[in-house]
């Protein structure tokens, strides 16, 4: 009979699957080094919008979902976050701590994970949400990547950013973690080739001595370039509206039919902003209006929804059925491995395998 663990691998596999699309068209993050602060924004392209933003709080006890055999990653979550998920609680495509923390993914075909050999294993989503309860640096990040496997079938890299305006790029290539931060990032910019590609493509698009050529379409390599001469000129620019030159960049590189979310993360207030297909309207949560403690009742918001402005009114409590359909709408996407109800049902689940280490008040 199969295990528990092995169903819910399962499922996590194909979770790689929906991540899949085409790589060419899918996912565009940067920072913009704004004289007021470092913004990090990230555009969300994929062939459904169904999603929420989800509060996760701090003190919290996991174990992450691994294949039966190996050693899952434990931890408590040390600081409360707002993230944007598509296939349920816990397992993020990016989001932001309330440290500052940012952390996205993007798909990258080639992507060869190393063997975990003695290693705690995690998934590469749960791993954003691992990262998001546990660090406030980017540092801490990179190091994190080699300290525990990451076991998902997903190709992907990361970029995170923390509010120093220090940005990482994380990818995994012949098996081995291949980490740039600090000098060895020249720009904070990430689509959907290998780092080292993309920027040896934006040289090759700086003329040399000639004029410059602003690539068009909607490849990985021409968005890259794009996104790294917007984020410079709004760097140079230095209007009084960072967040609208951010989503201007973001703006530049969307995909019609294809781009879903628009976000936009100030990192040193511990704010963000974000658009969406069917709600082109900026909606914004600032980290300091939430109770981040597991004492407090999960919120969540549904990002197809309507409204403007601040969106901490526009939070709901959590509720385990929206979530089961979150985790159904996901896994249809197209090109997906079809799983049954109750894989659907046990991944959806997980949830409520939580602990709040906390006491509530009075006892």
């Amino acid at each position: 009979m199969e295990t528990l663990p092995a169903r819910l691998a399962a499922t996590l596999c194909c979770l790689a699957v929906v991540l899949a699309g085409s790589p060419g068209e899918a996912c565009t993050a940067f920072l913009l080094k704004h004289p007021s602060g470092p913004l990090m924004a990230k555009s969300f392209d994929w062939d459904i919008g169904a999603g929420q933003l989800v509060v996760n709080q701090r003190g919290l006890a996991k174990s992450a979902l691994v294949d039966e055999g190996a050693k899952p990653v434990r931890w408590t979550s040390r600081y409360g976050s707002v993230s944007f998920n598509q296939h349920g609680r816990e397992l993020p495509l990016g989001g932001m701590n309330e440290t500052g923390l940012a952390i996205e993914v993007l798909w990258l075909d080639g992507t060869v994970y190393p063997e975990p050999g003695e290693r705690r294993s995690i998934g590469a989503l749960q791993w954003v949400q691992y990262c998001l309860d546990s660090f406030r640096t980017v540092g801490e990040v990179v190091a994190s990547a080699s300290e525990v496997a990451i076991s998902s079938t997903a190709p992907l890299h990361f970029l995170a950013c923390d509010p120093t305006g220090s940005c990482a790029v994380v990818e995994f290539i012949d098996g081995a973690v291949v980490a740039r931060w600090d000098r060895t990032l020249p720009l904070a910019v990430l689509t959907n080739d290998t780092y080292r590609d993309s920027l040896d493509f934006l040289n090759r698009t700086l003329g040399y001595g000639g004029e410059p050529v602003k690539p068009e379409g909607t490849g990985s390599l021409a968005r890259f370039a794009r996104a790294a001469n917007g984020a410079y000129a709004a760097r140079s620019k230095a209007s009084e509206r960072p967040v609208d030159d951010a989503f201007a960049v973001l703006a530049d590189v969307a995909q019609p039919e294809r781009t879903r979310w628009s976000i936009v993360y100030e990192l040193q207030e511990k704010r963000v902003s974000f658009r969406t297909a069917t709600n082109p309207r900026t909606r914004t949560l600032a980290m300091a209006s939430l109770d981040l403690d597991c004492t407090a009742a999960p919120l969540v918001l549904d990002l197809g929804g309507t409204g403007e402005g601040d969106a901490a009114a526009s939070l709901v409590p959590y509720s385990a059925a929206a979530n089961r359909r979150l985790v159904e709408t996901g896994l249809a996407a197209p090109k997906l491995t079809p799983v049954t109800p109750e894989l659907v049902e046990r991944i959806a689940a997980y949830p409520e395998t939580l602990l709040c280490t906390f006491a509530a008040p009075g006892e």
